[in-house]
């Protein structure tokens, strides 16, 4: 883990994070740069637009074991892009072949097509990671269907609310971001091959046979038109990605508060050391949590980046490719590794039930005053049901009296018992639960993760 002041911390030793940086890295930007050349030769090779023996030597060519690094690295840095001296030094390699390396083709091409191959590898593997989120949410939402908590509002006592509503409208946002940006990502999975300014005049009648060849072969669909100067794709993806690490980072805030010590219902995970205080040893800090809210904070600027990227002069623009490469490569390590915290999050979630029970009980009842309200409307009007119940409020803060006892002494008018009924409150909450699970295809598999429990 890098100590340097700039270090993500925690995310960056997590599984995701590692493997998205290993895929956005020298290694795999070179390695994607290479598998475009090669398939590229490939193509033209097989369609007769270069010698068919021109393609063995520079497939062979288009290894990075044959590249040198540090060459590369000088070389791009004098060019200003890392193509033209990699193209060199493949031609180099392949010899007489090598003056078929990229032909027709153009810089922006290559990096555009290695990035979308890029974005494709790292984010199947993130949404695999979350789609086991998903599984995990879905089991503790059918465990805590009915586990009784308070339902907050601006951080106040609302109303009851079951645990598991509380995780079905996790596992909502959750399923609907993530499958957003499966989306979002089939949409941007698109070739980009087009030449000069788009129009494959290089390759004259053979241009698009080339195009439609070259996309089948990196299983990437083929474009209307050349998308040079046309950045749409990389936006919705860029919001996509910013869209699923808020939903993570929003379950994220919501464990954070319910660990604080005053309300005590959720625990992180414990392991030895984990969230530990410098100098204060009773502490265990939601660490977990901290890092997906940083993670999700700190991209929710990269949508901004890749719209200004869309205002692009004529076919090929000046100043955005950077920009954008750096901003979507960087959102999708945060989001690669903020799934993989949250899913070690949930796997060891540590509920107590009775502490919610506790804090549900905590304001003598005033939980149950909306249920009241509308009760006494049909007797003496909403408005006036309101009023009466803000004065009932005030007197049980005052007092500590419990509501039932203030609502008589107030008005002499008692309470039918079922208006205190939990059951009866979370009753239409259960329908949105079992909606939200069929819509995930939820079906409950036993005890495959361990939920720990406390308090019960």
């Amino acid at each position: 883990m890098s100590l340097a002041s700039t270090a993500p911390g925690l995310l960056t030793q997590t599984i995701g994070y590692k493997r998205a940086a290993d895929v956005f890295g020298e290694v795999g930007t070179v390695d994607a740069y290479l598998a475009v050349e090669a398939a590229l030769a490939e193509v033209e090779g097989d369609l007769g637009v270069i010698p068919p023996e021109a393609v063995a030597p520079i497939v062979a060519a288009c290894r990075r074991d044959a590249i040198d690094m540090d060459e590369l690295r000088t070389a791009a840095a004098i060019v200003g892009y890392p193509i033209v001296p990699l193209v060199s030094m493949l031609a180099n390699r392949a010899g007489e072949s090598g003056q078929w390396v990229h032909f027709g083709t153009t810089t922006q091409d290559v990096m555009d097509t290695a990035q979308v191959l890029q974005l494709r590898e790292a984010l199947t593997a993130t949404l695999v990671d979350t789609a086991r989120i998903e599984l995990l949410l879905g089991r503790l939402c059918d465990l805590h269907r009915r586990t009784p908590m308070v339902g907050r509002s601006k951080l106040q006592h609302g109303v009851p609310i079951s645990f598991g509503y509380k995780i079905a409208v996790w596992l909502d946002q959750v399923f609907r971001t993530r499958t957003g940006l499966a989306r979002a990502l089939d949409e941007a999975s698109v070739l980009q091959f087009g030449g000069a300014v788009g129009t494959l005049a290089s390759l004259r009648n053979h241009g698009m046979g080339v195009r439609r060849r070259l996309a089948w072969r990196l299983s990437l669909s083929e474009p209307d038109i050349s998308w040079h100067a046309s950045r749409d794709r990389m936006v919705a993806l860029a919001g996509s990605v910013a869209a699923l690490l808020g939903a993570l980072a929003k379950i994220a805030v919501d464990v954070a508060h319910l660990m604080s010590t005053e309300v005590g219902e959720l625990r992180e995970p414990a392991a030895a050391g984990r969230g530990s205080s410098s100098t204060m040893p009773q502490k265990r800090n939601p660490v977990i949590c901290e890092a997906i809210i940083e993670a999700a904070r700190g991209i929710q600027h990269v949508p901004g980046i890749l719209l200004g990227a869309m205002l692009q002069e004529h076919e090929r623009g000046i100043g955005h490719g950077y920009s954008e490469r750096a901003a979507l490569s960087d959102s999708v390590l945060q989001l690669s590794g903020a799934v993989s915290l949250t899913e070690e999050l949930l796997a060891g979630l540590e509920v107590d039930t009775s502490r919610m029970a506790q804090n549900l009980n905590l304001t003598n009842g005033l939980v149950y005053t909306e249920a009241m309200m509308i009760h006494l409307s049909d007797r003496i009007g909403r408005i006036e049901a309101h009023r009466v119940l803000h004065n009932v409020s005030h007197r049980v803060i005052q007092t500590g009296a419990d509501l039932e006892t203030a609502l008589q002494e107030e008005t002499g008018m008692a309470l039918p018992s079922q208006v205190l009924d939990f059951d009866l409150q979370v009753e239409a909450a259960q329908e949105m639960i079992e909606q939200v699970l069929d819509t995930v295809s939820f079906r409950p598999q036993g005890d495959a993760v361990k939920l720990q429990e406390t308090g019960a």
